[in-house]
């Protein structure tokens, strides 16, 4: 007799695989309609006989797993702007233009010598990215005309671009086009509102404290990483600690664990300590402005800590299946191709499950500042994800747990420093500079100990054409372990 967890789990798990399929493999409607029809059947003859009706409730969400993946992929007509881009083969100047209107819908995307903008068409359904000049400079919300030459996104070298854009359905590139600005404020009134106070922000963090330490601070308040020089990003990468800067659950999880840990410690109860650190959640994804890929990762922070405060040992996979089922119905795309997804999943994975396998053999280490569950925290995290990035990114880092555990501590503590620094900032420049040196210093020690880590020569090595079947065999390994613990407990 099966339990109606386990219908919830593998149903979940069917929906799962099914779009996970659907990546890959082309499947026409009719395959959906037959695995839809056979589980209705299965469902009417099935009667009492659990087992069966197990079956007809896994053919049923893989049914659905792929009709919603269909339903993700663009329906490209005359109506569609995709449908007038031109051919990669095309030269340049042999590219006709079209003339459409369109709303800016994200926070535009400045870069040292252009902008970016994401544009919802208009009378046109799809969505463009349009690459300009500097100036003029076009905000949230503004109604542009646009004269361009579309293009299709292709992959760059190893990286797969045409699909990463996918991910915010964007199916057109318009380079150097002609905009025009025709009306303002149409966008979201809230997200408005939002994107102003972040610029306002922005500017005050830049007059608190000096470069590269006020991009850095940007990174980890809000994702802002762009105007981090290279090197900095450089040292990140090879220190292993890039997800300090880089808004994802794990980046989000891991932080909001150990948050939580230093509050238990000086006195504060786990209910309390949870509250607080889901309003502080809460506000990070609001001050972000909101974008999908945070608002998914603040998702699986809020798992990490349900899983830590209603203790490890009670079952979360079921609770995991279904968020990843929510995610998905939402965004379908990013189970295979949004690689911050995956190492968000991953990493609340391992602080859920493995956690537990590394805290027996770490009970020697002293409690104090939370250096034993910093080193478990940090170390599961970078077991569940390592066969990941190692696949997807073709780098391994020695010193990664090493850089972590000296850095990982710090970071709450500045996180909080930095934000009371720009509060204070914002109502007296005086003050949030005079509470910016105490920042500084933090940021500054983390910069000056990824330079000196980062520049050792066997710091990181490349690890290049990685097969997935190594991947998989790593998980495979990981798997056993968990499923062997869980068996123990």
């Amino acid at each position: 007799m099966f339990r109606k967890s386990q219908f919830v789990c593998y149903s979940s798990l069917s929906f799962i695989i099914a779009i996970g399929l659907a990546s890959f493999f082309s499947l026409t409607w009719a395959v959906v309609y037959f695995l839809g029809l056979a589980s209705v059947i299965l469902l009417i003859l099935a009667g009492k006989r659990s087992r069966l009706m197990l079956i007809s409730f896994c053919l049923l969400f893989f049914a659905l797993g792929l009709a919603r993946f269909q339903l993700s992929l663009p329906n490209v007509d005359e109506n569609h702007l995709a449908f007038y881009n031109n051919p990669s083969e095309t030269r340049f100047s042999d590219r006709r233009e079209i003339s459409f209107t369109g709303v800016v819908i994200a926070e535009p995307d400045v870069r040292k010598d252009h902008v970016k903008y994401l544009i919802e068409g208009i009378g046109k359904q799809g969505r463009v990215l349009v690459r300009t000049d500097l100036f003029p400079r076009y905000d949230y919300g503004d109604r542009l005309e646009i004269n361009c030459a579309l293009a299709e996104p292709e992959p760059i070298e190893d990286f797969a671009y045409d699909k990463y854009l996918a991910l915010s359905d964007v199916y057109s590139l318009c380079y150097q086009g002609r905009l025009k600005l025709t009306d303002s404020d149409q966008g979201n009134f809230f997200k408005a509102s939002i994107l102003k106070v972040k610029s306002q922000v922005v500017e005050v963090s830049g007059l608190i404290l000096p470069e590269p330490q006020a991009s850095f601070l940007g990174g980890l308040l809000w994702g802002a990483k762009k105007g981090l020089p290279e090197e900095v990003l450089e040292n990140f990468s090879q220190t292993g600690v890039t997800h300090i800067i880089a808004v994802s659950g794990y980046n989000i999880t891991i932080i909001a664990v150990m948050l939580t840990n230093l509050f238990i410690s000086l006195g504060l109860s786990k209910k309390k300590a949870f509250w607080l650190i889901v309003l502080g959640i809460a506000f990070f994804v609001v001050i972000t402005g909101s974008p999908a890929s945070i608002v998914r990762a603040g998702i699986m922070g809020l798992v990490a800590l349900i899983s830590q405060t209603v203790g490890r040992a009670v079952k979360m996979h079921n609770t995991l299946a279904i968020v990843c089922v929510l995610m998905l119905m939402h965004n379908p795309k990013i189970l295979i191709w949004d690689a911050g997804f995956q190492l968000s999943f991953l990493a609340t994975i391992g602080l859920i499950y493995f956690v537990p396998i590394l805290e027996k053999y770490t009970r020697w280490l002293p409690s104090v500042f939370e250096l034993r569950e910093s080193l478990t925290t940090t170390l599961s995290a970078i077991v569940l994800t390592t066969p990941l990035i190692l696949f997807q990114f073709g780098r391994f880092s020695f010193l990664a747990p090493l850089a972590n555990l000296l850095i990982l501590p710090i970071i709450p503590i500045n996180m909080a420093v930095g934000f009371l620094a720009v509060i204070l900032g914002l109502i007296w420049l005086p003050l949030g500079q005079a509470i910016g040196y105490v920042s500084w210093v933090i940021l500054t020690y983390v910069l000056k100990l990824t330079e000196i880590l980062g520049n050792l020569p066997w710091a990181s090595v490349p690890v290049p054409n990685l097969h997935w079947l190594v991947m998989v065999s790593g998980y495979l390994i990981i798997s056993f372990l968990i499923f062997r613990h869980e068996k123990i407990i």
